[in-house]
């Protein structure tokens, strides 16, 4: 199970020259040691230039970089284009938030997406943030991407607007932020109105109203346009302790002999699935074509989300997790759990998964699996986190500080023709496959959304106006495109 690691934290100073040089010496022994392909790493440097940020002196033969300040550790580890990186531990602080979830345009607009919390109340859902502590939006998105992590420059915009409304205080601090924030927002067409959030700490209940808020829908249930009826499914996020279908499930079994924990919980996604697939139908009864919105998704339970996509698909590719064998030049191949289907919609309607830089995680998954099993994607290029923790991952502890590293500990490599097998394989090899065509994804072969993300069958650019209408106004402008290269009759 993988878990998916937020934000980034900032370091104190460390004490001394020989503090530091010795942080960095175990960071990068660290990633020699355990990171799952620095050769993936520099194959993806290499052929998207324009996206790399920071260095890889940390990793490479060269002269050791400074590691005494946040920007020295951010700009090393940053050159690693990967977004489950980040730093824990006891310097971190806390999670605290606004209130408030925000999302980002193509070209760098943002309004406020959901309040979830009374904190947040002062703003509104579809508001435009046109300032932040007093700095235009674009050029605060502009300049906190350079500290976030993460494979594109456009994915990190959306992170960092995330960030801003839910991290640690560690992070915000990176961000220049403090307490609170000032924003100057836009409700409609009245005039523009300065307010002040304070942040507050996180908390199980507003755990749970952030899975609320995610699983809301941005487009109708189902609307028509061009003559085409289009229905609509949200999957926001994958975080099943919250919900109550799959928990009364996991209780049943639970209670049943000889029943595993394992076997427990695989009945609750089966009971998150078939209410899904229930909607589905019922939606999909009165539609030409279904969307299933992915923008922003969160992630979470790998499994579920796989299952979700085996009620909606023919087929599942075989997926790999890719872990470092301690050899020079070999990986270690694990598959993936293949768990018994929880059934299937009965619709043959044809299927669009829509993504944006901010869907992350087991969301990216699930667009990588419904694209192999033939969906189309429309939107952007997803956030590049193809790589994972383990459940229950420690990280690793910095010598002189009370920061650890956590990193993805594995990649993973879909293979739609079933061309892998677990077990050692050559390093090189495996990256040739998945590099090829700039990493794009293939139904004919091994690929890879490491760093790299989801590349989307069509591109389509979100404006503000996307962002107020939920999007509707852009997957019409997908399906037009989809149709004229007749991927869509």
């Amino acid at each position: 199970m993988k878990s998916c690691i937020l934000g980034l934290a900032m370091l104190v100073p460390l004490s001394g020259f020989a503090a530091a040089k010795s942080e960095a010496v175990a960071l990068r022994t660290y990633l020699r040691d355990t990171y799952p392909s620095l050769a993936y790493v520099e194959r993806y440097r290499a052929t998207y230039p324009e996206e790399v940020q920071g260095t890889n002196a940390l990793w490479s033969d060269a002269r050791l970089p400074p590691a005494s300040t946040a920007g020295d550790l951010v700009s090393a580890l940053a050159g690693l284009a990967d977004y489950h990186v980040s730093l824990k531990g006891r310097g971190a602080g806390k999670s605290e938030t606004l209130g408030v979830l925000f999302r980002t345009s193509s070209d760098n607009q943002m309004v406020v997406w959901r309040v979830f919390d009374t904190i947040g109340t002062a703003v509104k859902p579809g508001d435009v943030v046109l300032s932040i502590n007093d700095v235009p939006t674009a050029t605060w998105l502009d300049r906190v991407q350079a500290s976030t992590f993460g494979g594109n420059r456009r994915s990190r915009v959306a992170q960092g607007a995330f960030n801003l409304g839910m991290n640690t205080r560690a992070v915000h601090q990176l961000q220049g932020l403090g307490d609170s924030v000032s924003l100057m927002v836009q409700t409609g067409e009245n005039a523009p109105r300065k307010v002040t959030l304070h942040y507050q700490p996180m908390s199980e209940e507003r755990a749970a109203a952030v899975v609320e808020a995610a699983g809301q829908r941005d487009l109708p249930r189902i609307f028509s346009a061009a003559g085409t009826r289009i229905g609509t499914m949200r999957l926001g996020v994958f975080a099943p302790q919250y919900d109550a279908a799959f928990n009364a499930a996991n209780d049943r079994a639970e209670k049943v002999p000889g029943t595993t924990e394992d076997q427990a919980m695989v009945a609750g996604f089966c009971a998150v699935v078939r209410n899904f697939i229930a909607e589905f139908d019922a939606v999909a009864d009165q539609a030409d074509v279904m969307v299933v919105d992915l923008r922003g998704n969160m992630g979470g339970f790998r499994r579920e989300a796989s299952l979700l996509v085996a009620a909606m698909t023919s087929s599942l590719p075989a997926t790999y997790d890719a872990f470092s064998s301690g050899k020079p030049g070999v990986l270690k191949l694990v598959a993936q759990p293949d768990d018994p289907p929880c059934g299937h919609v009965k619709s043959h309607k044809p299927i669009i998964a829509m993504t944006d830089a901010g869907t992350r995680s087991s969301g990216e998954f699930t667009a990588a699996w419904m694209w192999a099993g033939g969906a189309a994607i429309v939107g952007e290029r997803t956030i590049g986190a193809g790589g994972g923790l383990e459940a229950g991952s420690k990280g690793f502890a910095l010598p002189n500080s009370d920061f650890n590293v956590s990193a993805s500990e594995s990649f993973a490599f879909f293979d739609p023709r079933g061309e892998l097998k677990a077990g050692e394989a050559s390093e090189t090899v495996l990256i040739d496959k998945v590099a090829a065509d700039r990493f794009a994804p293939s139904r004919a072969r091994p690929f890879a959304i490491q760093a790299v993300g989801m590349r989307p069958d069509v591109e389509c650019k979100s404006t503000l106006a996307d962002l107020r209408d939920g999007g509707q106004a852009q997957i019409v402008r997908a399906i037009s495109v989809l149709r004229a290269r007749g991927m869509l009759k």
